[in-house]
């Protein structure tokens, strides 16, 4: 383009932390999707689109004028304000149209973030105060040479977005015990597979994989964390598999009752050391009141678990119970399993049919574990966006 500039801009600072599922359940309450406001078209939605990768600052700055060297002295002027922003207007020497696309921007993307999808590239608006996505146009975008290319009509704040919910719902999860208070959280999506390694207290991003890459966020692995920490680095990695409290107005959840669904959670942690938890399809085909797992006592640190181990539990607030069923039935059925009975909750129907050796190992369980692992159910809600 004529009269064009051409800007290569590499440096990026880190945004702050993006507000995060609540881990508490004091922290709940249900959202009112009528309380999102009605945007523009170019005006960027933050419940639907999130951040990765930080803020580029670009800006057109006056030359700071020369040094002189006098009598063995270096003479230079300084000025109060610093280096001075140059006024700059987009024109078109062919068009009288104002908004022409002409400031060239190269964006090289760090290893530490993941595209899915080519990004979205919104300006900031510091007059109104929200980030748009017009007066920006010409994007290319290149996944192998992990770099995006676009034009502006000036120079921007920006930054690259993508998809909250990309990454939902998930296509399956599971939760097995490694060890005395240690778990491997796996989370399964459209795009890849997520390992999350609990121990005591603290979280540590075990792996992130997808088909045709096994080494993502390689530079943030063996780092242990607590819950929310690593909670908010997936998140500002681009890794987002933590639903906000409107995001099922942005993704197809199978929706539970709430209460229910965190009882499963608090009753799961005080098991998880001996007892290995996993998605289930019928828990789509079980109602809104009653939620659908499998499970098994798993006392083995790596042993993978075989597919007879699994059996199908059910759990509507007040009731669990081992169904008949398993995930090859022809249809569901509520009918319980042959030789077991109901239990007013999933502890209690897990401890009759668990062994000494497995009930041992829960009662010596750490408090700090079984809150962390808490909190990731909690945050992650696989029940309900699975």
């Amino acid at each position: 383009m004529k009269g064009s500039l051409e800007l290569r801009y590499r440096q990026t600072k880190n945004l702050p932390p993006v507000c995060p599922f609540p881990a508490h359940v004091s922290a709940l309450r249900l959202f009112d999707i009528s309380e999102l406001d009605i945007l523009e078209d170019y005006t960027v939605d933050l419940h639907q689109f999130m951040p990765v990768g930080g803020v580029y600052h670009c800006d057109l700055l006056k030359l700071p004028p020369q040094a002189k060297q006098v009598k063995g002295w270096t003479i230079v002027e300084i000025l109060d304000t610093g280096l001075e922003t140059y006024p700059y207007t987009a024109t078109c020497e062919e068009s009288e149209d104002n908004s022409a696309v002409t400031v060239g921007i190269t964006i090289h993307l760090t290893d530490s973030v993941i595209y899915f999808e080519e990004p979205l590239i919104a300006r900031w608006d510091n007059q109104d105060k929200y980030w748009r996505t017009d007066d920006i146009g010409e994007v290319v975008y290149s996944m192998k040479e992990k770099e995006v290319s676009f034009r502006m009509n000036g120079f921007f704040t920006v930054t690259l977005l993508q998809d909250a919910h990309l990454n939902m719902p998930y296509q399956a999860w599971e939760l097995q015990p490694v060890g005395p208070d240690r778990a491997i959280f796996t989370i399964l999506t459209t795009f890849a597979e997520v390992q999350i390694h609990i121990k005591e207290s603290q979280c540590m991003i075990y792996s992130v994989a997808t088909v045709e890459d096994s080494d993502l966020l390689m530079g943030l692995r063996e780092k242990w964390m607590t819950p929310m920490a690593l909670l908010m680095l997936l998140k500002r990695a681009g890794m987002n598999i933590f639903p906000a409290e409107y995001s099922s107005k942005y993704v197809s959840v199978n929706k539970k009752t709430l209460l229910a669904e965190i009882m499963v959670y608090q009753q799961m942690s005080l098991v998880a050391t001996s007892f290995a938890f996993g998605w289930s399809k019928w828990n789509l085909k079980s109602g809104e009141n009653n939620l659908v797992f499998k499970a098994c006592e798993h006392l083995t640190e790596e042993e993978q678990i075989q597919e007879d181990a699994w059996a199908l539990y059910m759990f509507n607030g007040q009731r669990a119970q081992k169904l008949a069923i398993d995930e090859d039935s022809d249809a569901f059925s509520k009918n319980i399993a042959e030789g077991s009975e109901f239990h007013s909750t999933l502890y209690h129907l897990l401890k009759d049919a668990g062994s000494t050796a497995a009930m041992d190992r829960v009662r010596q369980s750490n408090y700090l574990f079984i809150d962390a692992v808490y909190q990731m159910l909690l945050a992650t809600r696989v029940l309900t966006y699975s």
